[in-house]
Formats: structure tokens, C-alpha cells, sequence
């Protein structure tokens, strides 16, 4: 930068330059991080939530599907 631009400098790096490099990469590396973890919570969240059926729920559900299948076999008249 030249003397006298008023600009503030790091070493060879301006200012704007320093700002434009934050919000290209390490700003998007951020979000990318932060978005992981959160898409992993909500998945941990929905697994949570998504508990297995009870064991007499699923009995009683295969049991109504067999009188079901065994209603439609018999003769029709």
C-alpha cells in the first residue's frame, strides 16, 4: 500500500485484504463446522425420538395382519 493512502497495513496485507480473506475462507469454515454439528444433533435428536415399538404393540399389530390375511382366505359365497 502506498505511504500516505491512509489505510491500516499487516506486513504486505491491507486491511480490506484481511477482510475479504476472512469472509472467503475462514468465515465459510466456520459455518461449515457449526452446520455439521447441528445436522449431527438434529440427527441424534430424531433418533431419540423415533423409539421402537414395544414388544406387545408389534405383537398385537402382526396378530391383526394375520386374522386380516386369514379373513381374506376363506370362500367368499
Amino acid at each position: 500500500m502506498p505511504p500516505g493512502s491512509g489505510g491500516t497495513t499487516f506486513g504486505e496485507w491491507t486491511m480490506g485484504q484481511v477482510e475479504s480473506n476472512w469472509l472467503t475462507g475462514s468465515l465459510w469454515m466456520i459455518v461449515v463446522f457449526v452446520g455439521a454439528f447441528v445436522l449431527f444433533g438434529v440427527i441424534l435428536w430424531a433418533r431419540a425420538k423415533n423409539k421402537a415399538i414395544p414388544p406387545e404393540q408389534e405383537r398385537r399389530s402382526e396378530q391383526a395382519t394375520r386374522d386380516l390375511y386369514h379373513k381374506d382366505e376363506t370362500p367368499r359365497s
